[in-house]
């Protein structure tokens, strides 16, 4: 059994996953796994430090104004103004997997409003409370970063923030706790956090009949991710006619138990009940069977 880790290496792995999404290893990544590269790690590492020189210098006030030169229209999404930041995230489609870190990882910058109207607002009608604030902007950048295809974390947010991870957990829990919605980071969208929130919205409105496209609009996932929560949650109800034992179910659905007690939880009591009757049924049935062979 491994050691648990101590502070000073839990803060280590925070800095190392929010180090590692620099738009400096997205380039290094890419040459390593999309563009062909084999000359190895070091040789693109020097190659995008050269590069990114290169666009520190020229790009950012060079080639705006040449493209103004001539006449050339600029997206207006992609110009940063007074008030936004560029922010590296993680894109929708690229699903976490056993093992992968997230230098391993896909990135693309999104552009967040960092200050919003509605922020300066907040000093007209002064501070009783930090907490509304830090709330309203980390729902506003988790949209924002949807909105654009990425995901954020919940640690991005606490470096945005400038407070503890543990504090935006506090903030997403009753931000969805009070709207009954399900903010959409990363640890919600890609089932990476401990939480049945996200599991419970969507099976309880299977349950209520809407399929899949809605449930998907509704909950901000991917059809093909409701569509696995539903698969799952219908083998552990079957595999759960056979069983009571949740290590049983865990080795026939390859689930883990923690999961399977969390679809467990959302089969309507009156339908586990009639489960557990005819469990009982059928192991009476047997004993009287063995019963009658041993006479």
């Amino acid at each position: 059994m491994s050691k648990p880790l101590t502070r000073t290496q839990i803060n280590e792995k925070k800095f190392r996953r929010i180090n590692d999404k620099s738009l400096r290893q997205l380039l290094i990544h890419r040459f390593l796994n999309d563009y062909g590269y084999d000359k190895g790690e070091v040789t693109a590492t020097a190659i995008v430090d050269d590069i990114l020189t290169t666009v520190e210098d020229y790009f950012v006030i060079t080639l705006p104004l040449e493209k103004l030169a001539t006449g050339d229209q600029l997206p207006d999404e992609r110009l940063l103004s007074y008030g936004h930041l560029v922010w590296m995230a993680v894109p929708i489609e690229e699903h976490p997997e056993r093992g992968k870190s997230i230098i391993k990882t896909r990135m693309k910058p999104i552009i967040l409003t960092y200050l919003a109207t509605e922020d300066i607002e907040s000093f007209r009608n002064g501070f009783t409370s930090r907490k509304p604030l830090r709330i309203n902007r980390l729902v506003r950048w988790c949209h924002q970063a949807y909105d654009q295809g990425a995901l954020l974390t919940q640690l991005d947010l606490a470096v945005l923030l400038n407070v503890c991870d543990a504090v935006v957990c506090d903030y997403v829990n009753e931000w969805q706790k009070t709207t009954g919605e399900i903010l959409p980071t990363r640890g919600n969208i890609h089932d990476l956090s401990g939480a049945i929130t996200h599991k419970k919205e969507i099976i309880t409105l299977y349950l209520q009949g809407y399929l899949t496209p809605s449930i998907a609009a509704k909950t901000k996932h991917s059809k093909e991710a409701v569509d696995r929560y539903i698969r799952d949650y219908e083998i552990v109800k079957v595999v759960r006619k056979a069983t009571a034992d949740i290590d049983n179910i865990s080795q026939i659905t390859r689930l883990s138990r923690r999961v399977i007690s969390q679809y467990l939880d959302l089969i309507p009591k009156h339908q586990l009940q009639a489960i557990d009757a005819n469990l009982a049924n059928s192991a009476a049935n047997d004993n009287a069977t063995e019963q009658g062979e041993t006479q």
